[in-house]
């Protein structure tokens, strides 16, 4: 059996359908919202289309196309490693991104007015929810190693892709509204959706706790994963990476949301210091604001 090492995250390559069509598209789907919010002259900031095409498009070709699945296989520290990726890092760096906020600005009025419509769904808003999204994501990722769902991924190609479809969705399904504000309800102001995210830097370290300090093998056995040299250790090595990866993860997470909360409280105050200038101008004396006056000199 090959032993899974870290150069093989890039060197070796499989071809993932889904991994391999959901880049294509949503790389071109971003390139042409740039292309469409130069061409009306808008300003495009770098930082977000680099993080966007870097890490969440990067990593989702790393995790599904790279290494990581080829070796997902014969390697449990593969396989666990690679889950983590689809669920942290690829959705944080599409989020980052901001697509939602591009296609508004991209589409036109009747098109974006659609796409308010789907997103502030009631539907939408409770699937979209992030605490909700929170707990779900982090129930799913277990089950995939608590059950029989690796084993079934290992032996069949669709149960394979359809993993990888669960894990980033659900991953997307609770960074997006956690780093925006459209798809979250009024009352889920900028702060709570930091305390939010603390919450969830806690609760995604849950699967690899569970996975690392599992006494046995967790799920239905693997016959590749079974003919490694010690395969508790393979497991428990497998939960420490995604740990690891979760933890990472969410330090630069939480960052993003409290940089949302800044901008939140700097945009309400220069409402609010508009508002009061209003308020000064409308309360001036009469005599102030009258024309037969407002003429004469001192």
């Amino acid at each position: 059996m090959t032993v899974f090492t870290l150069s093989d995250i890039v060197t070796r390559w499989v071809v993932s359908p889904f991994g391999t069509l959901v880049a294509l598209l949503l790389s071109v789907a971003y390139a042409a919202g740039l292309v469409a919010l130069r061409r009306s002259g808008e300003h495009v900031p770098v930082l977000r289309p680099l993080v966007f095409y870097v890490v969440g498009i990067g990593s989702l070709v790393l995790a599904t196309d790279g290494g990581l699945a080829a070796a997902r296989s014969t390697s449990f520290v593969a396989a666990a490693a690679q889950s983590a990726v689809l669920a942290a890092i690829t959705p944080i760096g599409i989020a980052l991104g901001d697509p939602l906020g591009l296609a508004r600005r991209a589409l036109g009025p009747g098109a974006t007015r659609g796409l308010d419509r789907v997103v502030g769904s009631r539907v939408a808003r409770v699937v979209f929810f992030p605490l909700v999204g929170s707990v779900v994501a982090t129930a799913l990722h277990l089950l995939v190693f608590t059950t029989g769902w690796l084993a079934a991924s290992v032996a069949s190609a669709w149960v394979r892709e359809l993993t990888y479809a669960v894990l980033l969705v659900s991953g997307l399904v609770f960074v997006l509204p956690l780093l925006g504000e459209a798809l979250v309800p009024t009352w889920c102001t900028a702060g709570v959706r930091v305390l939010i995210a603390f919450g969830d830097g806690l609760l995604d370290a849950v699967p690899g706790v569970v996975v690392m300090a599992s006494p046995s093998l967790l799920g239905a056995p693997v016959a590749a994963y079974l003919a490694a040299p010690d395969p508790l250790w393979q497991q428990r090595l497998g939960g420490g990476a995604m740990f690891g990866i979760a933890e990472v993860v969410g330090l630069p997470l939480l960052a993003a949301t409290v940089a949302v909360w800044v901008r939140s409280d700097a945009r309400e105050a220069a409402l609010v210091d508009a508002r009061l200038d209003l308020e000064e101008e409308s309360d001036r004396p009469w005599w102030e604001t009258d024309p037969r006056f407002t003429r004469r000199a001192p």
